[in-house]
């Protein structure tokens, strides 16, 4: 009994560990896609803040114009030199090793506590 006692709580120390790791790297993965997302208004990058599910780890820009500017705009650059189409793919070529990486210290930081 006492091992299946230590194995749940090994087991919920797990997945509060995951969510945690989840909803910071979502955090950060939104950060790093935000630095070349087109920037006319601001008003799709802000957005994303409130769109994104961070414990899903899914990222949205949710504006009447945001699959078009992803996709097919042209990025303009006067108020963000880095504007970029298709913004979180090129950010995922970038950063994708960083974000594999800061999640697995993450998690693992968040197990030892």
């Amino acid at each position: 009994m006492e091992i299946l006692a230590e194995m749940a709580k090994i087991g919920l120390k797990m997945t509060a560990a995951a969510a945690e790791t989840q909803i910071e790297l979502s955090k950060t993965a939104l950060e790093d896609c935000n630095r070349f997302c087109k920037l006319d208004t601001g008003e799709t990058r802000e957005s994303s803040y409130k769109a994104s599910d961070m414990l899903k780890g899914r990222l949205v820009w949710n504006t009447e114009y945001a699959r078009h500017a992803y996709y097919l705009g042209e990025a303009g650059r006067s108020r963000n030199p880095l504007a970029s189409k298709m913004w979180a793919h090129k950010a995922a070529a970038l950063y994708s090793d960083k974000w594999k990486f800061f999640a697995a210290v993450r998690f693992a930081f968040a197990m030892r506590r």
